[in-house]
């Protein structure tokens, strides 16, 4: 069924309310250069000759927040005029940024639509797939994590940055549910109300309770934790001639991980890939499992299967002791494993990166920082809820992400932890919001998966994509007549089946990493962010392309 939506029109970011119909008009049909001006935050000359910032670039976006967070009576949440019904979004990750998005784009009855506020402790948003282009300098910090005042600029939702402490509802009913609103509470102390509530905080790097890990090894999961890991791995670069590396996790995080450290040191580092699988990306698709097997052999990486990492710690200290030192740290890391049949085994390591899993927030931070969420969870800790995504037994939340699971009470198995289901459910999330506010039908959500895609270095990945193909076809090329020598060429095979881990369509090496990219490029949030994003690739291609006919160039003239 086709959710009802309407375009979008870009414009400066507001405290609250609707946009009037003839502004939305008045924008959308605004000049290409304007577009690009807001785009690029390129600064304007004003009649007497002075520069001046857009609306659109970053002073303004800072200007704009503060007038909202000091309107009166706008509280903490920001927001200003309006009647419509508030409605306040926990977590700005790919679900609560896109629920947000999504909610203006909808066509709504007048008076009913809602006054929208993201709250997020960080000011960026992360596009979590590209974050390994951070590692290798294929793409830029605002393409990859660009501030939310930049990608609400263009709707009118009000943005506050905080940590959420607690959800305390108004009236709970007897079964420990709710009927209505409630207030949110943050860190800081300031509240926000709402009267309809989306939680989506995500989840967090998970230790599992593995000694020494906080300690010792550095997470890969945030836009801080890929500053971090990149300036640890500047300075092995500059004191080290060749460090060791090792990567804990053999699934989509730790094998990209481990693909985009390899391509950065280039050959210059020792590294191994520790999982405690029997092999990588256990439950995968075959064609990205045999893809991501040959890459990393050929990058040099040694895979350890079927082992446990027990402990971890820092050279020279007792279990648990000797944090990782300051920027100048060049302490040896310890990990700990364990095999199948019970053999240990020590690694020393100048980095140690952990990927071995997330949990729900309520389950993966401190218990000191955890939020108090009045909500039915499961044993991971994810927020239950029925078909529609609404929290069981309370009618006026909704919860989707990795911190939620629709289950309708009962256990089953969690949906992946990946970014197209925070997609698809952020326009389910939506739509229900839009359908309960005006008394209409609720959709029961249906997830459909569209294949499996993963990044293998700068220039190389592995997509697999779920169309079924023919024995006869598959048998065809994989035969090595010219019909398999084709296709291999250009970096595609053909599996008789896809069932999940079955087969179906992989392309592999430039055309799944070109692949991958414009899926990327296409799911960017706002028609702005992919411009940007559009126009450094671009740059960076264009850049590439000079140096190879530099090269071939200063070949031919030397010959």
């Amino acid at each position: 069924m086709a959710l009802a939506a309407a375009a979008s029109a870009g414009g400066v970011a507001r405290c609250s309310g609707a946009v009037p119909r003839a502004a939305r008009s008045r924008r959308l049909g605004g000049s290409l250069s304007a577009l690009w001006n807001r785009v690029a935050g390129v600064s304007n000359v004003d009649g007497r000759g002075s520069s001046r910032w857009a609306a659109g670039g970053p002073a303004g976006r800072r200007g704009l927040l503060t007038a909202c967070s000091a309107a009166p009576g706008a509280g903490a949440a920001g927001m200003g005029e309006g009647s419509g019904p508030r409605v306040c979004i926990l977590g700005g990750g790919f679900g609560g940024l896109y629920t947000a998005v999504k909610l203006e784009s909808l066509i709504w009855p007048r008076g009913t639509k809602p006054r929208v506020t993201l709250i997020d402790q960080s000011e960026r948003f992360v596009f979590k797939p590209l974050l390994y282009e951070l590692l290798t300098g294929a793409a830029s910090d605002d393409e990859v994590a660009p501030p939310f005042s930049q990608l609400l600029a263009p709707y009118p939702v009000a943005f506050v940055q905080g940590r959420v402490a607690a959800v305390q509802p108004e009236h709970t009913t007897q079964d420990g549910g709710s009927l209505g609103g409630g207030v949110v509470v943050l860190a800081d102390g300031a509240s926000v109300p709402y009267d309809w509530l989306v939680v989506s905080l995500g989840a967090e790097t998970a230790t599992f309770g593995v000694p020494g890990v906080r300690e010792c090894a550095l997470p890969f999961s945030t836009y801080q934790d890929s500053q971090r890991v990149a300036a640890r791995l500047a300075l092995l670069e500059s004191r080290l001639s060749y460090p060791e590396v090792v990567v804990v996790g053999g699934g989509y995080a730790g094998v990209e991980l481990a693909a985009a450290v390899a391509d950065r040191l280039q050959g210059r580092a020792r590294i191994k890939l520790v999982t405690s699988t029997p092999d990588i990306l256990n439950g995968s698709p075959e064609g990205n499992r045999e893809t991501a097997r040959r890459v990393l052999q050929d990058q040099g990486i040694s895979i350890l299967a079927g082992a446990q990492v027990t402990e971890m710690r820092m050279a020279g200290s007792g279990s648990g002791e000797g944090a990782a030192g300051g920027a100048d740290d060049l302490a040896k890391r310890l990990v700990y494993l364990r095999d199948s049949e019970g053999q240990q085994e020590i690694l020393e390591a100048d980095l140690v990166l952990w990927s071995a899993g997330q949990a729900p927030v309520t389950n993966a931070a401190p218990s000191e920082h955890a939020p108090a969420l009045p909500f039915a969870t499961n044993r991971r800790g994810a927020m239950q809820t029925d078909a529609t995504l609404r929290a069981l037994r309370h009618q006026r939340v909704f919860a989707l992400g990795d911190i939620a699971v629709s289950s309708g009470g009962q256990e089953q198995p969690a949906l992946p932890a990946t970014a197209q289901v925070a997609f698809q459910q952020a326009d389910y999330v939506a739509w229900n919001l839009w359908a309960s506010i005006n008394n209409k039908p609720l959709l029961s959500f249906s997830y459909q998966h569209l294949g499996d895609m993963m990044s293998l270095g700068t220039t190389s990945g592995a997509v697999t994509l779920p169309i079924p193909v023919p024995p006869q076809l598959s048998a065809a090329a994989q035969s090595g007549g010219p019909l398999g020598q084709l296709l291999k060429a250009a970096g595609v095979k053909l599996s008789g089946s896809y069932g999940g881990a079955g087969g179906g369509v992989t392309l592999e090496g430039p055309l799944a990493a070109a692949l991958r990219r414009a899926a990327y490029l296409y799911r960017q949030p706002t028609l702005e962010q992919q411009l940007r994003v559009a126009g450094g690739w671009a740059q960076q291609a264009t850049s590439q392309l000079r140096d190879v006919l530099a090269t071939a160039a200063g070949r031919g003239a030397s010959r």
